[in-house]
């Protein structure tokens, strides 16, 4: 996710905040603090609700994190590598660098989220009712947590992909099936039927009730189906293009530019073949890569003494790729870390082409009207 925060590592697995955090903790310590424990719990002074509103909050984002640490551990010892846990507006997701290669793990990992958040309710819950006293406002903020985490188990169940749900529901149509991307499409199906339900019922409370509660329905269905269909082209592409060699689908008919080239020169290249980018060469020497947004910050009075030397990505910091390598992961990592273009270079140092994130876009469509 963009927009994130580093806020500490656990396990060697960096852990995130993305700036819609900010805002819901910012509302859930509002309504804890102005609404539900002041009712709850009357007679105390505003600092003492406002201090423990926000404890509370900590507290319930301290579970969600428990949350996805319990897929994160499973998967690491199925040797599935954790690339990072974020916690944004809607709680958090532990993003895995592969998927699960059978059933059996799937089921295994994802149900550790849910497990993990029923235990957090059993002990917060048994805390409550049989080591504090009732009527207290620690014990209310307790008891809430315990709800927030049986709450957190009792939603991720539900059957939408991909949520966790509907992960266990693929992972079990996989195991009859043998057939994930099959499988995938099941759960994904149905999941977005929900979602569309979802929103469904939150216009209709929205218009016949005026309850503004429907907006997150709306809001929340449209994520689950939108994170699906995401997640579902994924696997198409990677199902695909798997085993298939970038040299196979990389661009060979290459236009390069010197480095000595005047940005006045460049725009002669970007109107005349209409490329994004073009890999800076001099003589055998490949230096990196220019972009057309790197051209366009330079201001245009500049650009008749401006070289290409002065704005290009630097071969150092360029994504270079083998041609041997397999297209599906490197298409992934380039998605994963939104780079658009890889130069594909020989062991000796020759650029022999050009992937283009773009490209594969457009291959991907081909396929899906064609077939294979």
């Amino acid at each position: 996710m963009n927009n994130s925060f580093r806020l500490m590592y656990i396990r060697d697995i960096p852990v995130e905040i993305h700036i819609s955090w900010l805002l819901i903790f910012f509302l859930f310590s509002i309504s804890l603090a102005q609404g539900y424990f002041p009712l709850m719990v009357e007679g105390l002074s505003s600092q003492v609700y406002w201090a423990t509103g926000i404890i509370t909050t900590l507290l319930v984002f301290a579970s969600v994190l428990t949350h996805e640490l319990g897929h994160s551990f499973v998967a690491l010892s199925e040797n599935i590598p954790i690339k990072k846990i974020t916690l944004f507006i809607f709680g958090g997701v532990a993003q895995m660098e592969e998927e699960p290669t059978s059933a059996k793990t799937e089921l295994k990992v994802t149900a550790a989220g849910p497990l993990t958040s029923f235990a957090l309710a059993v002990i917060t819950g048994g805390l409550y009712y049989l080591a504090l006293p009732p009527g207290q406002i620690l014990s209310e903020a307790i008891f809430f947590v315990a709800r927030v985490n049986l709450i957190m188990a009792v939603f991720n169940l539900v059957p939408a992909f991909p949520l966790d749900g509907g992960r266990l529901f693929r992972s079990i149509i996989w195991y009859f099936g043998k057939n994930m991307l099959k499988a995938t499409r099941i759960a994904v199906t149905v999941g977005s039927m929900l979602s569309f339900f979802a929103m469904g019922f939150g216009f209709v409370i929205i218009f016949f009730q005026g309850n503004l509660f429907g907006i997150w329905l709306i809001f929340l269905g449209w994520m689950i189906y939108q994170a699906g269909q995401s997640s579902y082209s994924q696997l198409v592409f990677k199902d695909t293009f798997s085993g298939v060699k970038v040299s196979k689908i990389m661009s060979t008919n290459l236009q390069t530019v010197s480095p000595d080239a005047t940005l006045e020169e460049l725009v002669d290249y970007f109107l005349r073949y209409k490329y994004g980018a073009f890999p800076v060469v001099y003589g055998s020497t490949t230096h990196g890569i220019v972009t057309l947004q790197e051209m366009k910050e330079v201001p245009r009075e500049k650009w008749p003494y401006t070289t290409v030397a002065h704005i290009l990505t630097p071969l150092k910091e360029t994504m270079v790729i083998n041609p041997d390598s397999d297209a599906a992961e490197v298409m992934m990592k380039m998605a994963n870390q939104n780079i658009g273009r890889a130069l594909v270079m020989e062991d000796d140092g020759e650029l022999v082409g050009l992937l283009s994130r773009t490209d594969m876009m457009r291959l991907i469509q081909m396929h899906m009207v064609l077939g294979e």
